[in-house]
């Protein structure tokens, strides 16, 4: 019993490091043509963004985080996209379901489709009113619909959502790439060299907070086709 208990242990252990290992190579692929180098350093990152872990045992791995800069700031009270990507190597199934900043006043899930037009509601009058009622009465509206202003858009995305990630499987949330998280209204313009605080939580109750940096994207990208959200290997 003692000896099937580590086999399963070290089986176990072999498939997490082989998990970590591909996200490793995975970053590394994507990050080839960055040419981050650095005279001062004989270490270099191979992929510009962070790395974080959370879980138990800190086996949900969160890779090359960043909001990629776009060659102009990102202005206050304006939005930026992360680029997240997250490798499972638990035994079972995880989601992140909820992702906030104290530097914005949300994280939304966008690139997905569009959500379906709310009907006007339409009224139907009953009985009979006189000419001169219906008259007062589209005066009124008219006066009324002439001094309302309107609300201002709201960003569009979904504030709450639930992105599954399979055991040993991965996520991959990269503008341009399908779905990706956006911070939305940004308490202080970002450009390069600077950085937000994310916390990602998951439904197993763990959480991390990590510092994300603004910095430029690697030059390859995933494709949608070869990296879909929640794939595994």
């Amino acid at each position: 019993m003692t000896a099937s208990r580590s086999s399963r242990r070290s089986a176990r252990l072999a498939a997490v490091s082989a998990l970590f290992a591909g996200a490793a190579v995975l970053a590394a692929v994507s990050a080839c043509s960055a040419g981050q180098i650095t005279a001062t350093s004989s270490e270099v990152a191979a992929v510009p963004g962070v790395n974080a872990s959370a879980g138990p045992a800190g086996l949900i791995a969160l890779r090359d985080l960043m909001v990629p800069y776009n060659a102009q700031s990102y202005p206050p009270g304006g939005s930026a996209p992360l680029v997240v990507r997250i490798f499972n190597g638990g035994p079972g199934s995880i989601k992140l379901t909820r992702v906030t900043s104290p530097d914005a006043d949300g994280v939304l899930l966008v690139g997905g489709p569009a959500p379906s037009p709310t009907p006007t509601p339409s009224a139907t009058g009953k009985g009979s009113a006189s000419p001169s009622a219906g008259a007062s009465a589209s005066a009124r509206a008219s006066a009324s619909a002439a001094v309302t202003t309107p609300p201002a858009p709201k960003p569009a995305g979904q504030a709450t959502f639930s992105i599954a990630v399979a055991s040993t499987g991965y996520a991959l949330l990269v503008p341009g790439s399908g779905q990706y998280l956006q911070l939305t209204g940004l308490k202080r313009a970002l450009s390069v060299g600077m950085s937000v605080q994310v916390t990602f939580s998951f439904d197993d109750g763990s959480s991390v907070t990590v510092v994300v940096p603004v910095t430029p994207p690697s030059d390859a990208q995933p494709r949608d086709s070869a990296l879909p959200v929640g794939a595994a290997d």
